[in-house]
Parts: C-alpha cells; structure tokens; sequence
C-alpha cells in the first residue's frame, strides 16, 4: 500500500496538474533549465532546481554567462570602467574640466552610454568635477565609483 501512495504522489508531482509553471519560468538558470527547461510540474521544478544547484553550477554560470544565465555585463562593464580610469586619470581629469575629449568619449564607450546622453553626461561629469576629483591625491576607486554615480543620474 505504501508503494502505492508514493508511486501516486510522484506521478502527480511529474504530471503537473496543480503546478503550470516550467522550469525556466521558475527555477531560474543552470544545469537544470538547460536539462528540462520547458516541462512544467512541481516534481519537474523541484528536479530543476536540484540540477541548478548540484557542483555550483548556478554560481558558475551566472559569473561566466553560461547555462542560459545571460550576460554578466554590468560586472565587467564597472571592471572595464576601474581599468580605464587607473590607467587614464591624468587625461580623464583634463576632459572632464573642459567639458569633452577622447578619454571622456572612450569612457562613455566602455559605460555603454546611449550616444544621445554623452553630451548631457560630459555637462554633468564637468560640473561634478569637484566630487570626482577632490583633491590631487584621489584614488583611481574613488574616481570610478563618483563616475558611477553621475552615470546612474543620467
């Protein structure tokens, strides 16, 4: 009797009748929405989430981009913006007191800013210069997180 009820109850988890979302509504990515992506079913959702957790690989893929679990830009966009930034502040600095120039542009390149905001990002940038560059000492982490904020007004 009792491989009766849990044979019914797996078979109702797998059916899916009470649950309609699929697993790649639901479970997010990894190993498991690549495995079974569209079967719907708690038993399903309960598997996928299994299979995303199983070795890391949900970690793995969110931080390379695999596994279905899309870009990682915003991460490498601010890892592009620190490099830049620690190799170019002298002539960083001198763009962003006269409002434009090449290093401003290649900033606004590697940020992904829409073409159409450059302009308004260069005023802004030029009239925040006193908090981008407080003093001659700044650090290049200092410059880089003050350039974010004024990108996230824009």
């Amino acid at each position: 009797m009792k491989k009766c009820i849990i044979t019914l109850g797996i078979l109702f988890m797998l059916v899916g009748t009470t649950y309609g979302k699929t697993v790649s509504e639901d479970c997010g990515c990894g190993l498991g929405r690549v495995a079974i992506g569209e079967k719907e079913g708690l038993g399903w959702n309960l598997l996928g989430t299994f299979l995303n957790g199983l070795c890391g690989n949900q970690t793995f893929g969110m931080s390379s981009g695999t596994l279905e679990c899309g870009e990682t830009t915003k991460f490498a966009i601010n890892e592009r913006i620190n490099t830049f930034v620690a190799g170019n502040m002298d002539s960083l600095a001198m763009d962003i007191a006269s409002g434009g120039g090449e290093s401003l542009s290649a900033l606004a390149e590697i940020a992904q800013v829409d073409p159409a905001l450059r302009e308004p990002l260069a005023s802004e940038l030029q009239a925040s210069f006193d908090a981008i560059y407080p003093d001659a000492d700044v650090s290049y982490t200092h410059v880089a997180n003050a350039l974010r904020e004024v990108f996230a007004r824009i």
